[in-house]
């Protein structure tokens, strides 16, 4: 009885923070399986070439996505945490926002439209290309930052699931040959587009938000602070979506399939950590709670930890689900090592180096990791030795390398963090 009434006291002191870790997971975690929920089926239908097609657009569009964001995902939410009692700053901040974003996405369109027209193989599947851009409406109209800064995820994250399992579904109906291949991103594009729409339009109305003419000065201010954070994200999106155009050019579209099924299994076990991150990031930023920060840490490579180990010993029977053929388990068995260092890497980036306004650190790591990754693709090109498990080691060893950075660096923030506690 006594721990029950403990845990109910932790409960509701935290209470916020439970329900918001709720939706965000929730959320999260259904964009995280549609793509393996469509897997096994759009490999059986397509074929893994074709589908290596329509990975390899996702790819290209993913970049423009980066540049429409601009890390004000990252950066916005707290100030929206701070300020989440002021209509008139969250009218500034919203307004600048999506006033850059809007700049950023039409600059993107035109360049992505150049792109289509002047490579050959783009040209040839110039519907895939074109509709595949469509993911970057999620960016464009999707406000998470303002959501996660007030810490009110409920509504939009059953708006964006029932809109989304509607065209997701769609797929299933309507791509049944393999010269359908081209309405994958194009439902999913639209899915993007009514969903944000629609928590566009919660926000604006629903929080009593106006358009503000943007300040040139407002907009320096927040693209100086997410500039770094930019360049991360972009020197990042390079480098972990370039292993996939070398599958693609040296190996074979076919090998990108398996090379695409471990990063996404990468990407399913760490989603809890970042989620946890981003749960806590608005507390953290706005108290500058080192202790939280550690807990969180704690708690996400525990976590992340422990989905290594299951779906490491299930293996073969999850990669038997996804593909039509058996493979060599090795190269993604190697792929799942990065999970736990991303999930300290993740957690130090975002709640100690982002909440504590260290944004620089997180610039120089991914320089150093760009580094890494190219002195390590280097060596196995010179050795004649570019295979899907030489790529899965190169993004291993980078993301290590990052970790390490990390690691270090997150000691002499804490050590920063005592001294000015002491001093005030």
């Amino acid at each position: 009885m006594v721990v029950l009434n403990k845990l109910k006291g932790i409960y509701d002191k935290n209470k916020v923070i439970f329900h918001n870790f709720s939706f965000i997971t929730l959320l999260q975690i259904y964009l995280m399986l549609v793509p393996l929920i469509t897997y096994p089926y759009l490999i059986r239908v397509l074929g893994a070439e074709l589908y290596g097609y329509v990975i390899t657009a996702q790819v290209i569009a993913s970049y423009f996505s980066v540049i429409v964001d601009f890390s004000f995902k990252r950066v916005s939410a707290k100030h929206i945490s701070i300020h989440r009692e002021d209509p008139r700053m969250l009218s500034e901040i919203m307004s600048t926002v999506f006033f850059v974003r809007f700049i950023l996405w039409i600059v993107s369109l035109v360049f992505f439209l150049g792109l289509i027209c002047f490579v050959d193989v783009f040209e040839k599947h110039f519907l895939l290309f074109l509709f595949s851009f469509g993911i970057t409406f999620n960016e464009l109209l999707f406000p998470q930052f303002f959501y996660q800064g007030i810490e009110k995820m409920k509504s939009i994250t059953f708006i964006n699931i029932i809109i989304r399992t509607i065209f997701l579904v769609l797929i299933f109906i309507f791509v049944t040959e393999q010269k359908d291949y081209y309405y994958v991103p194009l439902f999913s594009a639209i899915g993007y587009l009514i969903g944000g729409g629609i928590s566009f339009y919660i926000m604006k109305y629903k929080y009593h938000l106006s358009f503000i003419k943007p300040k040139k000065t407002k907009i320096k201010i927040y693209v100086k602070e997410a500039l770094p954070l930019f360049y991360t994200s972009i020197i990042c999106t390079i480098k972990d979506k370039f292993s996939y155009i070398i599958v693609a050019n040296v190996i074979g579209m076919s090998e990108v399939t398996i090379y695409d099924l471990g990063s996404k299994l990468v990407r399913l076990i760490s989603k809890p950590s970042g989620i946890i991150s981003m749960v806590l990031f608005p507390r953290i930023a706005k108290d500058r709670d080192v202790k939280l920060f550690k807990k969180g840490m704690l708690i996400s490579t525990g976590v992340t930890l422990m989905f290594v180990i299951l779906v490491n010993v299930f293996l073969e029977y999850i990669v038997g689900f996804f593909m039509n053929e058996s493979i060599d388990l090795f190269s993604i068995r190697l792929f799942l090592i990065a999970p736990i260092f991303l999930s300290i890497g993740g957690s130090i980036s975002s709640n100690l180096m982002v909440a504590f306004g260290y944004n620089k650190y997180i610039l120089y790591s991914i320089i150093i990791t760009t580094v890494t990754y190219c002195s390590s693709l280097l060596v196995f090109y010179v050795f004649d030795y570019v295979t899907v498990s030489s790529m899965v080691m190169v993004a291993v060893i980078a993301y290590f390398t990052e970790f390490v950075y990390r690691l270090i660096k997150s000691k002499k923030i804490i050590e920063n963090e005592k001294q000015i506690e002491g001093i005030v």
